[in-house]
């Protein structure tokens, strides 16, 4: 018996919506897909304990040379608890809520050293260029030391902080413009946020999210 025009209507939605699933199923564009850090690892990994980014007015130059410049840290412990010495180096990047990534400062002044410590209060800090190198196993030889950001605008309202160098886990991937392999190596994500700006107010970023991802 032929179905009613209705039923036979509804029938040819549902196909369409099936038909649609399976379209889309993500067995299909599961290869297109970057890989994920593993759930359990083998690779080692470096503990990180971190502080909240700070802003920091800095005072460059002297007399009429003198300017007040407008920084970013975040101040970090890192411990190596793997039960064997490794060979440690940091790496960080910060990527504003437009978009614009911000490498660290690099050669740091020993004025501005002395400001970021002063800052914190922690006499064990050591300046950034002295963090690489080998990192001795147990919490009595751990490191304390930051990441210093210069040119982060005004009004920004979040920002992420990638942190790489803690982990030995690694996944290949092909460029899709080249088909070369890309190594991608396991990466802490920091995700802040910013509330509104209030005038003589100091912004404090609040971590909506920390997870790894591999790049």
């Amino acid at each position: 018996m032929p179905m009613k025009p209705k039923i036979a209507l509804k029938w040819m939605v549902v196909s369409a919506m099936v038909l649609g699933m399976v379209a889309v199923s993500p067995m299909v564009s599961a290869k297109h897909l970057a890989p994920q850090p593993k759930l359990f690892s083998r690779s080692w990994q470096i503990k990180f304990v971190w502080h909240t980014p700070t802003r920091l007015f800095h005072m460059t130059g002297t007399g009429r040379h003198a300017q007040l410049e407008k920084y970013w840290f975040l101040t970090y412990t890192i411990i190596n608890n793997t039960h064997r010495d490794l060979y440690y180096t940091p790496a960080f990047e910060l990527r504003l809520d437009n978009g614009r990534i911000i490498s660290p400062v690099v050669g740091i002044t020993p004025r501005l050293y002395k400001s970021v410590k002063r800052a914190t209060g922690n006499p064990f800090l050591i300046d950034p260029d002295m963090v690489s190198g080998k990192l001795l196993q147990g919490a009595d030889n751990a490191k304390d030391s930051f990441a210093i950001f210069s040119g982060v605008p005004s009004g920004i309202r979040g920002f992420k902080v990638f942190v790489s160098g803690l982990s030995g886990e690694t996944a290949v991937q092909k460029n899709p413009l080249t088909g070369k392999p890309v190594v991608l190596h396991k990466t802490l994500v920091l995700d802040y946020h910013i509330a509104g700006h209030a005038i003589n107010l100091t912004p404090k970023p609040v971590l909506v999210k920390k997870y790894w991802v591999m790049r």
